[in-house]
C-alpha cells in the first residue's frame, strides 16, 4: 500500500513538473517585441549633438550610385565625410555607403552608439543633380 501511494506522488510531481515547462508556456514567454528603428536624420553641413560630442556632416565627395530608371552592373556607392568633435579636437572619416545602405558603427561612448545607416535622396535619374543629402542615423542609448 506504501507502495503504491508512493508511485502515485512520485507520478503526480512529475506531472506537474511536465506542465510547468510546456512548449506552449515557452514559446509565448519567449517572443519578442519587434520594436521600430528610429532614425534621425542630418542634413549636409548640420551636425548632431550626441553625450560630449559633435557629429557633423560634412561633405558628400562623390555619389556614385546607381539611379532607380538605370540597369546597372553595380550598385556603386557614396562616399562621404563625417566630423567627430570631442570639445577639443576634431577628426574626419571618410566613409564609403553602399547603394543599399548598412548598419555601421560610427560613434561609441559611454551612453550612446550612433550607426550610420544610409544617405537620401536616392538617385532617379542618370543625370540628376542631388543637393539636399541627408544622412540616416541609429542612436541607441546604452542605459538600458
Amino acid at each position: 500500500m506504501k507502495l503504491y501511494l508512493f508511485l502515485l506522488g512520485v507520478l503526480s510531481i512529475t506531472c506537474s513538473l511536465n506542465a510547468q515547462n510546456s512548449e506552449k508556456n515557452t514559446t509565448e514567454t519567449e517572443k519578442k517585441i519587434e520594436v521600430p528603428e528610429i532614425l534621425t536624420k542630418v542634413n549636409l553641413l548640420d551636425h548632431v549633438e550626441v553625450g560630449a560630442y559633435t557629429l557633423t556632416f560634412a561633405a558628400v565627395e562623390s555619389d556614385g550610385r546607381c539611379p532607380k530608371q538605370v540597369t546597372c552592373v553595380w550598385p556603386g556607392e557614396a562616399h562621404i565625410v563625417i566630423e567627430i568633435h570631442d570639445g577639443t579636437d576634431a577628426v574626419q572619416h571618410r566613409i564609403s555607403i553602399p547603394a543599399l545602405g548598412f548598419h555601421k558603427e560610427i560613434l561609441s561612448t559611454d551612453s550612446h552608439k550612433v550607426y550610420l545607416k544610409n544617405i537620401e535622396p536616392y538617385p532617379i535619374k542618370p543625370d540628376e543633380k542631388l543637393e539636399a543629402y541627408k544622412l540616416l542615423l541609429k542612436i541607441e542609448s546604452q542605459n538600458l
